[in-house]
């Protein structure tokens, strides 16, 4: 067995897997407080560039307070990829069918990723096994993955979380038309006053230029000085 660390097994504990080197090698991802006991599990991981993935390395389930890569609850075979580049950074995810979970048992878990030499180069925060409650209700949701169907397991809460996060959202996308349609209206009012400012330029240029017309032809003593004074109050 080669050598690793162990890692605090009080459920109050912080232990962050970036303090020692060999676990900051594979990054667990999205691991929830707690998940529904005997439902399909979803396990998402990333390999950094410090670690060269092989056939025989895998993720399994521990209970908090591990010693050895031994102490596995389950495990799956880490998948592995035909285009994988050395020193390159790689994403995977195993899902745990719902008979291999474990029950509801209060104890806490969490996900370690084991090489094919026995080194535990990866661990995840802690998290529990536990039924839905009042407060907290478990949810199972299908997501179409090609053609398969992955069951993502998530809480009740955070699922309010982010309607709430979508209500936010849609108040400022809210607030933003209602300012796009005020400045919609202000422009078309703009447009109407504009457009009766030219008519009356027209009819203005149209009467002076009748005006004009009228004095040519009649050698200016027709226009009448009551029509020209009525033509300069109009105008």
């Amino acid at each position: 067995m080669s050598s690793f660390q162990v890692v605090d097994s009080s459920p109050g504990s912080s232990v962050s897997i970036m303090e020692t080197s060999n676990f900051a090698h594979v990054i667990f991802q999205n691991v929830g407080k707690s998940f529904l006991p005997q439902a399909p599990l979803e396990c998402c991981y990333t390999l950094t560039p410090f670690i060269a993935p092989n056939p025989k390395d895998w993720v399994g389930i521990f209970k908090v307070g591990w010693s050895t890569a031994r102490d596995y609850y389950t495990f799956l075979w880490s998948p592995m990829s035909e285009n994988y580049q050395p020193g390159s950074t790689v994403h995977r995810t195993v899902v745990f069918q719902g008979y291999y979970v474990p029950k509801s048992d209060g104890e806490f878990y969490q996900f370690c990723y084991v090489t094919h030499a026995g080194d535990i180069r990866g661990a995840s925060t802690p998290f529990q096994f536990r039924s839905a409650t009042p407060t907290e209700e478990l949810l199972t949701v299908t997501e179409d993955d090609g053609n398969s169907d992955i069951l993502v397991v998530t809480t009740k809460t955070g699922l309010l979380e982010h309607v709430e996060e979508a209500k936010q959202e849609r108040k400022e996308l809210l607030k933003a038309m209602r300012a796009l349609q005020e400045e919609k209206r202000q422009l078309q009012e703009e447009q109407k006053r504009l457009a009766r400012e030219r008519e009356q330029e027209r009819e203005t240029c149209c009467l002076l230029r009748t005006h004009n017309q009228v004095r040519e032809r009649d050698g200016g003593d027709c226009w009448s000085e009551r029509q020209a004074a009525l033509l300069l109050v109009w105008l």
